[in-house]
């Protein structure tokens, strides 16, 4: 017997492996430490419920911290070590994503940032008091529980389906 595959063995064999390894990165890519969605839970809840206690007067400052909070989570994830230190050593390519999954995302995007406009210029706190500690509560309780969960859920919505044991392409390629 050769010590050599055939061709075309050999390169059915090394297409699985890329593949394999492009299905390891987008795991990789849907972790992310704990500690980054607790972060981000407090930060919602004090951009929510501390204008019900300390008034009005204090969500501008709030909102700056929770600007500056969103810029440093951006250049982290844009650099190595600290990709390292949000515990996501592996990022998702552009061409990984849906295109159909990245127009509806836009789209939702652009829905929730106009009811955000909508509900801050009307609706204040016109449903009860302390509508907003009560918002911040569950969302940042969501936001803890199922933070991690609603992250991999979602990164396997947005990437491609690539080939399946068939060998067929199904998916949105």
């Amino acid at each position: 017997m050769s010590d050599h595959l055939p061709r075309a063995d050999e390169a059915a064999r090394l297409l699985h492996d890329v593949d394999q390894r492009r299905d390891q990165g987008a795991r990789e890519s849907a972790r992310e430490s704990r500690w980054v969605s607790v972060v981000f839970a407090i930060a919602l809840f004090a951009q929510l419920a501390a204008p019900d206690f300390f008034g009005e007067e204090v969500r501008p400052w709030l909102s700056w911290a929770v600007f500056v909070l969103l810029a440093v989570y951006m250049v982290m994830l844009r650099t190595r070590r600290g990709s390292d230190l949000l515990g996501r050593p592996a990022r998702l390519r552009k061409s990984e994503i849906s295109p159909q999954f990245a127009k509806f995302a836009r789209l939702t995007i652009l829905l929730v940032m106009v009811a955000g406009f909508f509900v801050a210029l009307y609706g204040g706190n016109l449903l009860f008091p302390y509508a907003g500690t009560v918002l911040g509560v569950v969302l940042c309780g969501g936001l803890i529980a199922f933070g991690p969960a609603w992250q991999k859920s979602l990164n396997s919505l947005a990437t491609r389906d690539r080939q399946d044991s068939g060998g067929t392409l199904r998916g949105s390629r």
